[in-house]
């Protein structure tokens, strides 16, 4: 069995249909239930390699299952908040990254996201595992997500939050115009939906974005940069 064939079967063979509660100490954090599965496909896949976009009880929980990880965040608050929940044999097999977020193009509208330079981009491609649970403005997923599934290599990418039609319905489009993707929703925590690109897939994907969406995505723009603003006011 070829480790694509390997992985739909797993990926069949998840039967995970519930929802949870937010964390009672923080609405943002995963969940336990998620992190549990998290911990899970780790062990049954064999993963040694994560990456993260944004830090927190799943860097633990990753770290705790014997993994390196990579995480990235742009604010050097929170980065510092993850790391103070840490030992030092974890922080060893933690590479910690803060980078601000930079105005993109998502297709046709603009987004904030985060530049994927040359050290990123390798650090990118070796992992096994990329999950994203940031930028906080959930939106501005999508394009993280873009930049995962055609960056990266043969890898699960995993999205987290989307219980949020607009990720929701994000994550429909790219799994029905992009076939080679294996693509699983499983209804556990805040909803997680599962990628995964293959060693025989390519870079040439596509958005497959409506006129409509593309007129959604500069209102969730201008909304994304007033929500950050008033983040910054306090």
């Amino acid at each position: 069995m070829s480790k694509s064939e390997n992985v739909k079967a797993y990926l069949n063979s998840i039967n995970k249909e519930f929802n949870e509660g937010d964390h009672p100490e923080a609405y943002a954090a995963l969940p336990d239930a998620s992190l549990e599965f998290l911990v899970e496909l780790c062990k049954a896949q064999g993963i040694q390699k994560v990456f993260e976009f944004g830090s927190g009880r799943s860097t633990k929980a990753f770290l705790n299952a014997g993994c390196s990880v990579v995480s990235i965040e742009d604010s050097e608050f929170w980065m510092n908040e993850t790391l103070k929940t840490l030992n030092d044999e974890e922080k060893v097999k933690l590479q910690p990254f803060i980078r601000p977020l930079k105005t993109r193009f998502l297709g046709a509208f603009l987004v904030k996201d985060w530049e994927i330079d040359d050290e990123l981009l390798k650090h990118l491609q070796e992992a096994e595992l990329i999950l994203i649970d940031s930028p906080y403005y959930t939106p501005f997923r999508e394009s993280t997500l873009w930049s995962s599934l055609t960056l990266g290599n043969e890898a699960f990418v995993i999205l987290d939050d989307t219980r949020i039609p607009t990720l929701n319905r994000f994550c429909d489009r790219i799994a029905k115009a992009n076939k080679s993707l294996l693509h699983k929703r499983i209804k556990v925590g805040h909803g997680l939906d599962i990628f995964y690109r293959d060693g025989n897939s390519t870079n040439s994907f596509s958005l497959d974005h409506s006129f409509s969406d593309v007129v959604k995505g500069w209102n969730r723009f201008y909304k994304g940069c007033k929500f950050y603003s008033d983040l910054k006011k306090g």
